[in-house]
């Protein structure tokens, strides 16, 4: 069943079970609603910024212009540039609480465009006969909801979230089922101080890191001995500079990995190169860690060990695992 965008902004949680196109297509809408609201906050914006100019020169303006009139004119204009100014002030307030309440709904690309690349990447290898599970939390991280626990650590008043936001299983066309999860936890503090002037000041503090987990579950007679090769996956997992290495679990019948991702990960995209004399669009800075890609390796990595495992149980075709 298509998504319904007007059940989805209830509560910003998209919950499915359907094959990977339907999936997609649905996330293809999420993203025009995403860009709908950029296009609504970014209107409201520039009408707030135009009626406050208007409220401050304007006004002045107006003035002026009376000023050029006779007694009898002015006297029967008297407060209307004030009463202008005035109007146009409170209107662009007015614009501006919109704008707030509108970015509320603005969507974080980062999330659904993970799982979009995930599914597109993955969508060859999966059982074309089975549907795909997909929860897709896309409130934000620092909803009520989110919150686990409120303390006081020194001086600082702390708020910890934990943020579940993604959970997609599926199975491929060789039986193996998939999971991927990913999992924010983000920390906020404040504290009153007073500056170097004497006046109280609010300072505040935000740190965080984002948990990605790949996993795999097989059926125990297909790869033997499965469970005695954890330093091998160890040796297997390929993972892009700077993604850190957090668990891995090897068990008889699965197999999973977890990394920790900096708070400012992305999912870098592949577009068609651009003109001659202009710069490439929709990939993000070099610096930043590509959680697309950091799944995939992942993925590739639990591959190399589940072929290891099957391999030792025919002798003399035994595959490298480097």
């Amino acid at each position: 069943m298509a998504l319904d965008p007007s059940a989805f902004q209830k509560t910003y949680v998209y919950e499915t079970r359907a094959p990977v196109t339907e999936v997609l297509a649905d996330l293809k809408t999420l993203g025009g609603l995403d860009a709908q609201a950029e296009r609504k906050r970014r209107t409201l914006w520039i009408a707030a910024w135009s009626l406050l100019a208007f409220s401050i020169l304007g006004c002045a303006l107006l003035s002026l212009l009376v000023g050029q009139l006779s007694f009898e004119q002015q006297d029967a204009l008297a407060g209307m540039p004030l009463l202008l100014g005035m109007a146009s002030f409170v209107a662009g307030i007015v614009l501006f609480i919109l704008r707030a309440r509108a970015g509320r709904t603005d969507l974080d690309n980062r999330r659904y465009g993970l799982l979009a690349t995930l599914l597109r990447r993955f969508q060859v290898d999966l059982d074309v006969n089975a549907p795909v599970d997909v929860k897709l939390d896309l409130a934000p991280r620092d909803e009520a909801r989110k919150c686990v626990g409120k303390a006081k650590r020194g001086r600082w008043d702390c708020e910890d979230f934990t943020d579940a936001w993604l959970s997609l299983h599926g199975r491929f066309a060789d039986g193996t089922h998939l999971h991927v999860s990913v999992v924010e936890h983000l920390q906020k503090r404040k504290r009153y101080g007073r500056s170097s002037s004497g006046k109280t000041k609010l300072k505040t503090k935000r740190k965080g890191k984002t948990l990605l987990q790949v996993g795999l579950r097989v059926k125990p007679e297909r790869f033997p001995g499965l469970a005695g090769l954890r330093a091998d996956a160890k040796q297997a997992a390929r993972l892009p500079p700077g993604v850190a290495l957090s668990r891995l679990d090897v068990a008889e019948d699965r197999l999973s990995m977890r990394v920790v991702l900096d708070q400012e990960w992305s999912v870098l995209t592949t577009k068609p190169a651009p003109a001659a004399g202009k710069a490439p669009q929709g990939r993000a800075p070099p610096a930043a860690q590509d959680a697309g890609r950091a799944a995939t390796m992942m993925l590739l990595s639990l591959y190399q060990v589940l072929n290891h495992s099957s391999s030792r149980a025919r002798p003399g075709n035994v595959r490298s695992t480097s």
